[in-house]
């Protein structure tokens, strides 16, 4: 650093800014200040308007190229598409056969299945019967067993249970 320390830094970064700020540094002439007089010569905004029968000539111009563009691309995929097909080879009749799917394979009687099932279950859940081929255990209806743990601990098994 030099001898004057970083204060002398901030002055020369301000003084540039100020310089470049006033156009001397790129050589224009500085900007008059907001509140000076203009020049009455000089209306300071455009007096001539638009050409408007020329812009509306671009303007179609564009609007006819953009259209011209999307026809192009339209044939192009049209005559693209066209080749495509011709390419391909003549469908089969069993591929251009209309599919029927089967019918729905439906109850007959619901409500007689629903009554088989529901007897079912009870002969099951009140009759004595094997859980297993081997019969080595046996099943016995709810009531029974009902009768057999009513007034038992469930918590401490008797000796020879299992």
């Amino acid at each position: 650093m030099s001898a004057d320390g970083p204060s002398g830094l901030i002055p020369a970064i301000l003084a540039g800014l100020t310089l470049r700020g006033s156009g001397l540094l790129s050589g224009r002439p500085p900007r008059p200040a907001a509140n000076t007089e203009r020049d009455p010569d000089d209306p300071g905004h455009e007096t001539s308007d638009v050409n408007v029968r020329n812009t509306a000539l671009v303007m179609a111009g564009l609007a006819l190229t953009a259209l011209a563009v999307i026809g192009t691309m339209v044939w192009m995929m049209a005559t693209f598409a066209a080749s495509q097909r011709r390419a391909l080879p003549a469908l089969t009749p069993q591929q251009t056969m209309p599919l029927v799917p089967p019918p729905p394979n439906l109850q007959a009687d619901p409500y007689a299945d629903l009554d088989r099932e529901r007897a079912a279950a009870e002969a099951h859940l009140s009759g004595y019967g094997y859980r297993d081929e081997a019969r080595t255990r046996a099943r016995i209806p709810i009531g029974r067993a009902m009768d057999l743990v009513i007034g038992r601990s469930l918590d401490a098994a008797e000796p020879g249970d299992r």
